[in-house]
């Protein structure tokens, strides 16, 4: 227990990690990793959504989890949010991206609501980093890593047919600090 309590941001990240490869490896034609998101692995209407949601609730809830056997703190706290809407975003699914006739608009508007929080609440939880670091040096390490969260969320929503590379260098960057920089 004490070694979870101690790297718990290594092992959610992990873990979804091997979620996010297995969902790849199980997807079906008609996703494309370079346009499609990670959220498109669990959405609606798509046959083998299981997986990702699985990994988005085992991440929301082992980071959740190892925040709280540490102590919650305000200065945890935007990392808490984050994760617990992560994990969220794992019940309410996104819209389809495969042609089916129905789906619901509220999960899909739930689901992207969550997710948007959760972008805010990391991007809050990089900035409180800062406040607690004596050496400038790490300080501009986080603000760097705060440029590129931003920079690379903006890109997001600006490249449509490249969501997908956009959305795996958002979270590539998220985990790299998450597993290196973040200190609780």
């Amino acid at each position: 227990m004490e070694f979870f309590k101690s790297n718990y941001h290594i092992a959610s990240t992990a873990l979804f990690v091997v979620f996010i490869i297995v969902s790849h490896i199980f997807s079906t034609d008609n996703y494309d990793w370079t346009k499609n998101t990670i959220s498109d692995l669990g959405s609606q209407g798509y046959d083998r959504k299981l997986i990702m949601q699985i990994g988005f609730l085992g991440f929301g809830i082992t980071l959740t989890f190892g925040l709280i056997l540490n102590g919650l703190t305000w200065r945890t706290s935007p990392i808490f949010i984050y994760g617990i809407c992560v994990a969220l975003t794992g019940i309410f699914c996104t819209k389809p991206f495969v042609d089916i006739d129905t789906y619901s608009t509220t999960q899909s508007t739930l689901h992207s609501t969550f997710a948007q929080i959760a972008g805010v609440a990391f991007s809050i939880g990089i900035l409180t980093q800062i406040f607690f670091m004596t050496d400038n040096n790490i300080k501009y390490i986080h603000l760097a890593f705060f440029i590129l969260v931003i920079g690379l969320s903006a890109t997001f929503g600006l490249l449509k047919n490249y969501q997908g590379i956009a959305q795996r260098l958002l979270y590539l960057t998220s985990f790299i600090w998450l597993i290196k920089y973040y200190k609780p």
